[in-house]
């Protein structure tokens, strides 16, 4: 599996790749750590989801709730995992190189971070406010 950064041409939804929307991305180090948690849970059978791509936007939204997994899907920019490199390469995908532009204030009320536990951490250790989010979801579940 690949993890990419780049702009989708046309909306696009399939079980070839989950689409992460960049806003909800501080940092490609999540992304990876959400995918080995799913992959972990995948390959022993403890699956939410009929799709492995369904499946990582759910460990990386940290939900059950695919409605709410949704909303944190990328249309047009996005954060693309590859799951299947052939059906992959068919689509209009232009690769770029990541730099974060998250939305923070999207990415609190996702996760419910408050504005007291941001404060304490220090917003450049939000990147592991969400892995801690994703492992408790692995662990136990939302």
């Amino acid at each position: 599996m690949r993890i990419l950064f780049g702009e989708l041409k046309k909306q696009v939804f399939g079980e070839f790749a989950c689409f992460i929307d960049p806003k909800y991305v501080p940092d490609l180090s999540v992304v990876e750590f959400a995918v080995e948690k799913t992959l972990k849970n995948w390959n022993s059978g403890k699956r939410i989801s009929k799709s492995l791509a369904m499946e990582i936007l759910l460990y990386y939204s940290a939900t059950r709730q695919i409605n709410i997994a949704k909303k944190l899907a990328g249309t047009k920019k996005a954060v693309a995992v590859v799951i299947d490199e052939e059906e992959f390469s068919k689509i209009e995908f232009e690769e770029k190189e990541f730099k974060p532009e998250f939305d923070l204030k999207s990415i609190m009320e996702h996760y419910e971070i408050s504005e007291e536990e941001l404060k304490i951490v220090g917003l450049e250790r939000l990147p592991l406010l969400i892995r801690e989010r994703i492992a408790l979801f692995s662990a136990f579940g939302d």
